[in-house]
Formats: C-alpha cells, sequence, structure tokens
C-alpha cells in the first residue's frame, strides 16, 4: 500500500509539471489587492480607486452577480433610474458650486443609460483618460449607496414599524391635572419639557449618511425613527432612561451596546449621590423633597465629552444616546391582491367565464401558502436630554446645520477625491 501512495504522489507531481506552466501560475498567483481589502481588511468597496472590468461581457456578469441583469429590461430601467439619482445627488448636495461653474462629467458618462459604460471607464487606468476615470468611480459610490437603500427599505413596512415604535412610548405620555407633560405613570413620573419624534429621514439624507460611513450599507442606518425625550431637570434623565426599563417600551437585550453613548451625566457621581441621600432618606435625615431638591443641586453634567464614536458630533453635544429594536408584525402585502380579488368575486355583475377564472387562480395561490403577517426587527434611535442640554445642543458647534455640513464635507471628499485634485493639478 505504501508504495502504491508513493506512486500515486509521483504521478500527481508528474501531472503538475506537465499541466501548470508559468502563465498558470501567474494567474493563480495574481490577487487585485484593492478587492481583498474589500473581503478580508475592512475595507469599504466605495473606497476602491479603480475597477479591474476588462470587457462589455465582464461588465455584464458584474451586475448580474450584483444582483441586476441589464440585459432585462426591468432591471435596466431600474439601473437608468439609480444613474440619473446619483448624478443629481453629487450636482446638488456634493459639488452644486462647482457644477454650476461647468465643472461636470463627460458627457459619456452623464448621458449614459448603461452602467456597463461607467463600470469600464472606471477601469480604465489609462493616464489620458484619468478624469473620466475618476467622474466613473465617483459616480459607481453613490449608485452603490442608492442600490443599498432601495434593497432595504423594499422589504419592511415603515410606516406600521414607526407606529407600533411610537405606540410604546405614548402609552407612558400624559398631562397631569395642571397641564404638566409628564413620562411614566400616574404613581411614579417625571415633568417633561417636550418630546419630539423624527418621523421621517429623507432619502437624501440617508444616502448622504452611508456616504461618510465606514460599511456604507443601508442595514447600518439606525435612525429611520427617532426620539428625543427632553426632561426639566438633568437629574430626570437618569429615571427616564430607568422607566424604559421599568415600563418595558425597549427591552435590554434589543439594545445595541455598542451605540450606547452617554455625553451627558457622569454616572460613577450620581450613583455615589443617589446612593447617598437614599441612605440619609431611610434614616429620616431628610424628607423626600428634600432628597430630590438635594438630588438635582448635585447633578451636574460632564466636564468633558468624549465624540470619537462619531466624528461629526460637535464636541459641545450632550446626551444619553440609545440605539434599540423592536420586533414588527405586519400583513403581508403580498396577500392584498388576493384580498382585493376576492371582494372582485362578490360582485354581481361578473360574467360566469370571469369568475371561474378568478377562482382559478385564487386555488392556485392556496397551493403555495405565504404567512398572512410578516415579522422583523426595527431600529430606532432614542436620545435623553435635560432643557439646558437641548437648548445648547440646537446652537453653535453643536447645531444640526454644523453637523450636516460636516457630513457633506466627508461624503463630498469620499466621492470626489481624485476628481478634485485632477481638477487642481490641471487648472
Amino acid at each position: 500500500m505504501v508504495s502504491g501512495l508513493n506512486y500515486s504522489t509521483n504521478a500527481k507531481k508528474r501531472w503538475l509539471r506537465l499541466e501548470i506552466n508559468t502563465d498558470d501560475l501567474l494567474q493563480v498567483w495574481s490577487f487585485n489587492w484593492g478587492i481583498m481589502d474589500v473581503l478580508i481588511g475592512g475595507k469599504s468597496s466605495i473606497d476602491l480607486q479603480e475597477l479591474k472590468v476588462r470587457s462589455w461581457q465582464d461588465a455584464t456578469e458584474f451586475l448580474r452577480y450584483y444582483g441586476y441583469d441589464p440585459d432585462v429590461p426591468a432591471d435596466a430601467q431600474k439601473i437608468h433610474m439609480v444613474i440619473c439619482e446619483a448624478w443629481n445627488f453629487i450636482e446638488q448636495y456634493l459639488m452644486p458650486f462647482e457644477w454650476s461653474r461647468g465643472k461636470q462629467p463627460p458627457s459619456q458618462l452623464l448621458y449614459t443609460h448603461d452602467a456597463r459604460d461607467i463600470i469600464l471607464a472606471a477601469s480604465d487606468l489609462r493616464p489620458e483618460v484619468a478624469t473620466t476615470q475618476a467622474w466613473a468611480c465617483a459616480v459607481l459610490r453613490v449608485m452603490h449607496t442608492i442600490a443599498h437603500i432601495d434593497g432595504v427599505t423594499k422589504y419592511a413596512d415603515i410606516e406600521a414599524a414607526r407606529t407600533q415604535v411610537m405606540n410604546r412610548f405614548l402609552k407612558f405620555v400624559f398631562r397631569d391635572q395642571d397641564g404638566k407633560l409628564r413620562f411614566g405613570d400616574r404613581q411614579t413620573s417625571v415633568v417633561l419639557d417636550r418630546i419630539e419624534w423624527k418621523l421621517r429621514k429623507s432619502r437624501e439624507s440617508i444616502i448622504l449618511k452611508l456616504l461618510h460611513k465606514k460599511a456604507n450599507v443601508a442595514e447600518t442606518i439606525y435612525d429611520l425613527l427617532g426620539i428625543r425625550i427632553i426632561t426639566k431637570k438633568l437629574a430626570d434623565v437618569m429615571v427616564v432612561v430607568k422607566f424604559l426599563r421599568d415600563f418595558h417600551i425597549v427591552t435590554f437585550p434589543n439594545c445595541n451596546p455598542s451605540r450606547a453613548r452617554n455625553s451627558l451625566i457622569d454616572v460613577e457621581s450620581f450613583k455615589h449621590n443617589v446612593d447617598m441621600l437614599r441612605e440619609m432618606l431611610e434614616d429620616g435625615r431628610i424628607k423626600p423633597q428634600e432628597f430630590t431638591n438635594i438630588l438635582q443641586g448635585l447633578t451636574k453634567p460632564l466636564a468633558a465629552v468624549n465624540s470619537a464614536a462619531n466624528p461629526h458630533t460637535a464636541k459641545g453635544y450632550r446626551a444619553v444616546q440609545l440605539t434599540c429594536r423592536q420586533l414588527i408584525r405586519y400583513p403581508n402585502p403580498a396577500l392584498r391582491w388576493q384580498e382585493k380579488l376576492r371582494s372582485y368575486l362578490g360582485e354581481k355583475d361578473i360574467s360566469e367565464q370571469v369568475h371561474q377564472i378568478c377562482t382559478e387562480i385564487l386555488q392556485l395561490a392556496a397551493t403555495e401558502p405565504q404567512d398572512e403577517q410578516l415579522e422583523g426587527f426595527f431600529p430606532f434611535e432614542l436620545q435623553v436630554m435635560d432643557e439646558a442640554s437641548a437648548a445648547q445642543n440646537a446652537m453653535g458647534e453643536a447645531s444640526h446645520d454644523r453637523y450636516k455640513q460636516s457630513q457633506v464635507k466627508a461624503a463630498r471628499r469620499r466621492v470626489l477625491n481624485r476628481v478634485l485634485s485632477l481638477a487642481e493639478s490641471a487648472s
């Protein structure tokens, strides 16, 4: 048996020597290191500076495996719509001034309806077409972002999700007999200044946010629904967070710990003060009203704020932030046509032939039953802050306008860096 194994191994070595030549070895050990960085190095695909698609057929296969067949009319139309939206986004949000002054992409890219033209241009590394290649890479980055958004949002009933999440909160928001807005239940509650709902995130805002995020995938958009609870007193912020758990408004296993942020309250100091005052209250050294007054006076905001988690958040922004998710159930939209067809069958003026055809269609649909309800986890972002911090956040460096400007600058650099640098060197 040993000699047989040796013979087999030797025969295999001879076969390898005969079949694999220099060209084959070069092909096997040729790597696209940019793609390797995306696959295993943590690099985002939109940060690639080039593609290596060499033919029309290769570009077709690239798109097919991406998810769209450019030779299918419906897919071709979708691709064209994405191209148009991507160019419009670049013009309106990333370089409105330069675009209006004539700094625009080459016409063969701007007016093409076929993504293969853009893919091949992004793969052309000849020096004489460097500007065209840079523009092609730029628009592909935005196109990829738009495609991800469409691929995620179409499978969720976002309005149903927002309604179900909001209802959990609204059960514990009420006015007392003095007209004060409160959060909690009738036995234990805190006074709020207000509660704000961010019910819609514009498509442009989602694209902009994804373009400056490292991962650049639509699943990383957590604030399709945003809730901001603003208390009158700073210490009450901690009570609101406690109530979220006590009243099962959020479930802690469904909170994302990597996205929990506290830039508002020194928790260790707060814990010390609460424990001290609880002991004094139990011993009868202070009265309940004194407990509240003393705690409010001792609770101070953090002296320094670390905003490294989000480079676009101003250093002065103060809040307790949670990213949560809630299981949402909603009617299966695929079944709505069946309901409409059954309703149609109930009408009196239908011919017998039409009635028979409709009945057969429903019978065929019944052979592949679908769930009446769909379900999935819907993410939302929650911020809690006091009235004074909310006023500070709305001013100066912490304002939303500055935050948005920072996002635009980051997205502009990421998408158009080579386009702009080539233009500067040419001028």
